[in-house]
């Protein structure tokens, strides 16, 4: 392989992200998926209240303390403060920074649901990479086997971090929006892999939604659950454009295209050890062609740092300059 140099100018390479987006189809049993259902102050030692919080009531404070301040039932309403009026301490946890997920006016983020009891998914962090893209989460509980589709609770996101059921059997309000302040169900916190259900009320007249995925020491008809969702994950490009000018590397150094002095091919590269061209490429039209672009650290003859195989092997030509554009994932 014959190989000729040049350098790359700094201004003709370029560092960037790209965004790529993968489809997760989880359910119950993948691993690392957990559906707990949360209890507020449900202690290991019922009716004790120096007992330490039970599996349902730590998860009901973790949720309650890191998502629920501002939509708390407890901290906002009633208070036993004199000094607050229920107006001010209502408005206590309102602060933007008491919220993890995005603002905006024309698509609120509903936290006004939150009660002594509900439901939390926690999704690790090996499916959905940097977050769940929003507006592509459902979650699906089905009853009777996994794969029937006779009755099933369909649960999708709004793409603001607020969860409704699409065919639910009961509508709080007459809003338009599906996912209103009254009839949406929960949230998801998409850079987080959380997932609430908060509300209360019944799917249908029979069925609640705190019934998806069972419930400690009883059976659940919809204990059949399953998450799609598209991950995020972010790429980092290195680009290279590498300009062939139309002035330069026109000849070949590749020993079998010259006529060698003495009569036999020597070993080796040496070009002194050969003179002319050999006749079928001394025409107007020849040109060499090549391959393969090669990165090196320098002229030392070391192991490129990176190689590039084109498709085809292409013509060098003296008319114009060529650009050569490929990119490295890292």
């Amino acid at each position: 392989m014959a190989t000729m140099y040049g350098r790359i100018k700094q201004s003709e390479t370029t560092f960037g992200e790209n965004t790529f987006h993968k489809n997760q189809n989880l359910t119950s049993a993948s691993s690392g998926i957990s559906l707990i259902h949360f209890r507020r102050d449900d202690r290991k030692v019922v009716g004790t209240d120096d007992s330490p919080l039970s599996v349902s009531g730590s998860h009901w404070a973790f949720i309650h303390n890191h998502f629920y301040r501002s939509g708390s039932n407890v901290i906002n309403k009633g208070s036993n403060l004199v000094s607050h009026t229920a107006g001010v301490e209502y408005e206590k946890f309102n602060s933007f920074f008491h919220s993890y997920n995005q603002h905006s006016d024309l698509k609120p983020f509903h936290k006004n649901k939150f009660y002594t009891s509900g439901s939390v998914i926690y999704v690790p962090q090996q499916y959905f990479g940097q977050r769940i893209k929003p507006g592509t989460f459902q979650l699906t509980a089905r009853t009777g086997s996994a794969t029937s589709t006779t009755k099933q609770i369909i649960i999708k996101d709004d793409s603001n971090g607020n969860l409704f059921s699409s065919n639910s059997h009961f509508s709080q309000s007459s809003s338009t929006s599906i996912s209103s302040s009254q009839n949406y169900i929960g949230n998801i916190f998409y850079d987080l892999g959380v997932v609430t259900l908060t509300e209360t009320a019944s799917w249908s007249g029979s069925v609640n939604y705190t019934d998806i995925g069972g419930k400690a020491g009883t059976e659940s008809n919809y204990k059949f659950w399953s998450l799609d969702f598209n991950s995020t994950t972010p790429v980092f490009t290195s680009q290279y454009s590498i300009k062939i000018p139309s002035s330069a590397f026109n000849v070949s150094i590749n020993p079998t295209v010259r006529v060698p002095i003495s009569g036999s091919i020597p070993s080796g590269s040496n070009l002194s050890d050969f003179s002319n061209l050999r006749n079928d490429l001394t025409g107007s039209g020849w040109s060499p062609y090549f391959n393969q672009v090669l990165l090196y650290r320098d002229k030392t003859g070391e192991e490129p740092i990176l190689m590039a195989n084109l498709p085809r092997a292409v013509q060098k030509r003296e008319d114009i300059d060529l650009i050569i554009t490929f990119r490295v994932d890292h």
